[in-house]
């Protein structure tokens, strides 16, 4: 990941960016539970208020001190940590056979929520292009990128709802929850499909072919040698070290075939052997680094996030970006609900459930900030998209809790 370079003088400063980062993060965590959203929210808010568009237009001298431009690198790099280790949490907890309950409306609601917010995107990628990327970003890397941005759900940020509202074992949490694992996948794979396509030169037919060769050397020949490890070493130690190398070097692997880390990390966690106890223990060990690591990502997204409303443009920017993630994740979803003979009150549930961005959201438009395949403005744009995306879901949900008990007492009452 390209990280500014700051010099000796960053790593005098990171102790105090730190503290500073998570007491702002834990605050606004803290403040969301208090108001009946996921802790999430919070920290998002919380990255954005640190950023040049508030802390740095009311206090710049301050900010400009404690964040300086050139002084991120340590930051960064601790963050990029952080969300390789979470991606990789991500992947070991991928599980086929949540798929396979109601499985053609798991696969309607996952793939109605990726094409259409996908074409959308793809639009409105068009139409942002002459303004506010001409000349800086390839014009086709710039449409697929954006489009690709629009169709994520935040699987994490959904468990955490669905867990909160209690929705875990409802219709609509159960195919919610099945179709974000399996958009989850597919968001991934087209991601480093559409990396791959906008890499420059003439090679990208054969970087195809040996990214998906790798893929399925990965799971197909990999995953069951590394099973048969486990097997005969049951034991932690041998299961950290080997998560730990498959880390590293899917990671690195990813990177040296023009994708991101990230992808790595994650097909790194897909590969893990499943070893129930092992694998239980082993994300319970990364989950507690996560909730003090997390929040650094949060602020270097944050840092790197200048909203401007300096015009109509701007407004449209954000407006047309937010409208379309919305009709087109939400919209999507509820027609390959409604499609496989879901009824009007769960699609919609399961619509706004599947309209949730947050982390996720966040980690790809890290990714296509690093790669320059977003400029500034829509960069900031699909920031705040994700920030409200994620924002009006616990309100909307118990917005449809609130007209279904209406709409049962009127029947009662009938």
């Amino acid at each position: 990941m390209p990280i500014d370079s700051g010099g000796p003088a960053m790593f005098l400063i990171l102790p105090l960016q730190i503290i500073v980062v998570i007491a702002a993060c834990l605050a606004a965590g803290w403040l969301a539970r208090r108001c009946g959203q996921p802790r999430v929210v919070g920290e998002m808010a919380a990255g954005l208020l640190l950023g040049p568009s508030v802390f740095g237009a009311l206090l710049p001298a301050v900010s400009g001190w404690l964040f300086p431009p050139h002084g991120l690198a340590a930051l960064g790099w601790i963050s990029q940590i952080a969300i390789a280790v979470f991606m990789f949490s991500l992947g070991l907890e991928q599980e086929s056979a949540v798929l396979r309950r109601q499985k053609w409306t798991v696969l309607a609601v996952s793939l109605g929520g990726i094409a259409l917010p996908f074409a959308l995107g793809c639009l409105v990628g068009q139409w942002l292009y002459p303004q506010y990327a001409q000349g800086q970003v390839p014009q086709l890397s710039f449409v697929l990128f954006t489009g690709t941005a629009l169709s994520m759900t935040a699987l994490p940020v959904l468990a955490r709802i669905l867990r909160e509202k209690d929705l875990l074992g409802t219709q609509a949490g159960a195919i919610a929850m099945a179709a974000a694992v399996l958009s989850d996948v597919c968001m991934w794979v087209l991601l480093a499909a559409v990396l791959i396509f906008c890499k420059p030169g003439a090679g990208q037919l054969p970087t195809i072919l040996l990214g998906l060769s790798w893929v399925v050397f990965m799971l197909w020949l990999v995953r069951p040698a590394l099973a048969r490890v486990v097997q005969w070493r049951p034991t932690l130690p041998v299961y950290l070290v080997l998560a730990v190398a498959l880390l590293l070097g899917c990671s690195w692997l990813a990177d040296h075939l023009g994708l991101h880390m990230l992808l790595g990390a994650f097909l790194a966690g897909l590969v893990m052997p499943r070893h129930a106890e092992l694998a239980r223990r082993t994300l319970r060990l990364s989950a507690r680094p996560m909730i003090w690591a997390l929040p650094l990502f949060f602020a270097y997204t944050g840092l790197r996030t200048h909203l401007q409303l300096g015009g109509v443009a701007d407004v449209m920017l954000i407006g047309s970006v937010i409208v379309s993630a919305c009709i087109g994740k939400a919209g999507g979803a509820y027609l390959g609900a409604r499609l496989t003979g879901t009824q009007h009150d769960t699609a919609a549930l399961i619509a706004v459930l599947m309209n949730a961005r947050g982390l996720m959201e966040l980690v790809i438009l890290n990714i296509g900030m690093d790669l320059g395949l977003l400029t500034p403005p829509v960069f900031a744009a699909l920031v705040l998209m994700a920030f409200v995306t994620t924002l009006m879901t616990g309100p909307l949900v118990n917005f449809l809790h609130l007209l279904s008990r209406r709409k049962l007492q009127d029947g009662l009452q009938y």
